[in-house]
């Protein structure tokens, strides 16, 4: 009976003493809120919303929301990035990577059960992201580049599963539905309520429909998919894409996307470049540079009427 209780004790005394160094290891970040022009907020599991500061670490499981005329650079722990446009709401669905994990001291001694320990080492890196509301441009790390699969976007009418780094998504807001370009590859009695874009300036993405309806995108490429599901090819970049501030803003983001998961330095060099771009662009100073979204119209997008016959590639 004694060996009983001794044995009780020391069990719940080891898992005292694993629960803070469990909470510590949980609270490795996922990335950190490196650039932040206006206000945003941010949600936590466990945690009520409230405001971002540059600097703050954001954890994987985070709701991200930016509000009106603001913008919010999110660097991740793999060298990847996302860059929040204004009035986006944007959720770390599930972020791993093994290399963050480094931050946290190791006990002396494995004190968790081995089987455990086990499991979470070979659960696999992941980046499993979801886009709420608004819009972002995202520029891919180490985790993608890695396993391709590992990577993906979430919307509620379409998935983003990537081949490449660099790459927007945006839900269509009543700018979106007004654009003239997405409006003249749109069939005659199709509406764009509920519906998201989604183009590539550099690498590749495959565009899922919530009805299993897929599109391949290269570069300088967009597709507008409906709340059906239905998917159709625009034979130009979005205006609401191009002329905001964004694009401007997003420079810095396309410049380094090529270097995003190549290493520490080129992952350092990224946040430089977009720190610089988007500084002096959020001020007024006006950027001579290239931007991949004032690139060439994509000449092997189908024409309305071809996207009608052959819309769901």
């Amino acid at each position: 009976m004694r060996l009983l209780r001794f044995s009780t004790f020391a069990s719940a005394f080891v898992l005292a003493l694993l629960a803070p160094l469990a909470a510590f290891a949980q609270a490795a970040p996922a990335g950190t809120v490196t650039l932040l022009n206006g206000q945003a907020q941010v949600t936590g599991a466990t945690v009520p919303a409230h405001a971002l500061a540059k600097g703050d670490p954001v954890y994987s499981g985070d709701v991200v929301e930016t509000l009106g005329s603001s913008y919010a650079l999110i660097r991740f722990t793999d060298q990847g990035s996302v860059l929040l446009r204004p009035n986006t709401r944007f959720q770390l669905e599930k972020y791993k990577y093994k290399a963050a994990a480094t931050a946290a001291p190791a006990p002396a001694a494995p004190l968790a059960p081995l089987q455990t320990a086990a499991a979470a080492a070979d659960e696999p890196d992941s980046n499993f992201f979801r886009l709420l509301k608004g819009s972002l441009r995202a520029v891919s790390g180490l985790v993608a580049h890695a396993d391709y699969s590992h990577y993906v976007l979430s919307t509620p009418v379409a998935t983003m599963g990537i081949r490449g780094t660099d790459f927007v998504v945006a839900l269509c807001d009543a700018v979106c539905q007004n654009d003239p370009t997405v409006l003249q590859n749109l069939p005659q009695g199709e509406t764009l309520e509920g519906a998201v874009i989604s183009g590539v300036n550099q690498g590749q993405i495959v565009v899922t429909s919530s009805t299993g309806s897929t599109t391949t995108l290269g570069v300088n490429q967009y597709v507008v998919t409906l709340a059906d599901g239905t998917q159709y090819l625009l034979n130009g970049v979005p205006v609401f894409l191009s002329t905001d501030a964004a694009a401007v803003v997003e420079t810095g983001v396309a410049a380094g996307s090529s270097l995003a998961a190549s290493s520490s330095a080129a992952g350092n060099l990224l946040v430089d470049v977009v720190a610089a771009a988007t500084t002096a662009a959020l001020i007024g100073i006006l950027i001579t540079a290239t931007d991949d979204n004032h690139g060439p119209t994509c000449t092997s997008c189908n024409a309305p009427a071809a996207a009608a016959a052959g819309h769901g590639h």
